[in-house]
């Protein structure tokens, strides 16, 4: 630590963003689901016109957890600037089926991933579900807004 001192402050970061990060895992490897997530943050991005620069936000209706009976969840993906650092937000909302009308749903719960955009990297400050969860459900969402994207495209060819 007496070498890095010497050099600035500069280096006793780097040195303490070193020595803090998980035994075993290099800089390049993360999990699969903060892949994911940035490819899920530069498609939204990329969706569309984008009036305000500071606040992007998209919905998209997706089948997710494949019950037929509530159809689709209420995914929500957010891009906004507090001041300091861009904000990234993905809410998703689950509905429940209500068996006497078949086109009424009420939403049962709703879940949140927030992150930070730091440069080039996404920094999840907050998530409600586990590791695995966000995996199988980046997936499910990155597909979904693909999809949409695709059809966007050939609504507007037809046109």
């Amino acid at each position: 630590m007496i070498l890095t001192r010497n050099l600035g402050k500069g280096a006793i970061l780097i040195a303490f963003i070193y020595l803090c990060r998980p035994f075993g895992m290099s800089t390049q490897e993360l999990p699969l689901h903060h892949k994911l997530l940035k490819d899920i943050y530069d498609e939204v991005v990329n969706f569309g016109t984008n009036e305000d620069p500071d606040l992007i936000k998209r919905e998209f209706w997706m089948d997710l957890d494949g019950h037929k009976g509530n159809k689709e969840e209420h995914v929500v993906v957010m891009r906004h600037n507090d001041g300091l650092n861009l904000r990234f937000i993905v809410q998703v909302t689950y509905f429940s089926e209500d068996k006497g009308k078949r086109f009424v749903r009420y939403a049962k719960e709703t879940k949140l991933i927030q992150c930070c955009l730091l440069e080039n990297d996404l920094e999840i400050n907050k998530s409600d579900y586990s590791c695995e969860e966000m995996d199988k459900l980046f997936t499910e969402i990155l597909k979904g807004i693909r999809n949409k994207k695709e059809l966007l495209k050939l609504i507007k060819q037809k046109q």
